[in-house]
């Protein structure tokens, strides 16, 4: 008989707005919480105080995910990286992950993490193989995956500093850390606009933190979705401010200790 298997994992979901199209695209990342094989410890919503955008969360049926659900308020910053900072801040359990609104948890992805928790002790950071889909949910391709090409990193599975150097396609949404190193190294810096995510990661990387991507499929990702976060990015941005942002994420990432994560205004 296979033991029962225990979660102690918060997921941080922020939300700056909802327009009429994307309240469905909101239930369905909810509804991909309740059905995990193993549930998580709680679900926490960082929202933008915004009346509206609060009336209709504080009113969501959230009936499949009983006791589960922790809506917070944030007067600050509510970019993507500030808004994720607050939540795990607010995070009550050793370990913590990120669910965008309009993405989606495969089924057995925590079933999965719960398992390689136990059997790996010593990595402080799991990633899923992520399957990105266009807003119609066609398929487009698979991220995070190329640590289990031969000869990529210098552990097969693994994510090093060397492997992000040369190649930047790393995905952290679904990932699965623990508070303690997050906080500890710094979180994201909101002031990297279109990098954040791999300045974080590259100063996860040189700080030795294990990083290493569970072979199996966690996680679905709408990839630019217009009106989405990167979307706007790569759409105001011209090729020469892109380079300047890769630029700087690679200058910044090994000040490490140089500012406090900035959870309120």
């Amino acid at each position: 008989m296979e033991k029962k298997l225990k979660s102690t994992i918060t997921v941080v979901l922020p939300v700056h707005k909802l327009d009429e199209s994307e309240k469905e695209l909101f239930a369905n990342a909810v509804k991909s919480v309740a059905e995990q094989k193993v549930i998580p410890d709680e679900l926490l919503i960082v929202a933008a105080n915004n009346p509206e955008l609060l009336e209709y969360l504080n009113g969501f049926n959230y009936s499949a995910l009983p006791d589960k659900v922790r809506i917070i308020t944030n007067d600050g910053e509510t970019d993507f990286a500030s808004q994720i900072n607050l939540g795990i801040s607010k995070a009550n359990t050793k370990w913590f992950s990120i669910l965008e609104y309009d993405d989606e948890y495969q089924k057995n992805w925590f079933r999965s993490v719960v398992k390689y928790i136990d059997a790996y002790p010593d990595v402080q950071l799991f990633m899923p193989i992520v399957v990105d889909v266009n807003e119609g949910g066609g398929f487009l391709g698979f991220t995070n995956e190329a640590v289990w090409a031969n000869s990529f990193s210098d552990e097969l599975g693994y994510l090093d500093n060397n492997a992000l150097l040369r190649y930047q396609n790393f995905n952290i949404d679904g990932m699965v850390m623990t508070k303690e190193t997050y906080e500890e190294f710094g979180g994201f810096k909101p002031s990297i606009k279109l990098t954040f995510i791999y300045e974080f990661l590259l100063r996860m990387t040189f700080n030795d933190v294990k990083i290493m991507t569970i072979p199996k499929f966690g996680y679905k990702h709408v990839n630019q979705r217009p009106g989405g976060l990167f979307d706007s990015y790569r759409t105001s941005m011209a090729p020469p401010e892109q380079a300047f942002w890769i630029s700087l994420a690679k200058k910044e990432y090994y000040h490490t200790h140089d500012r406090n994560i900035k959870y309120e205004m």
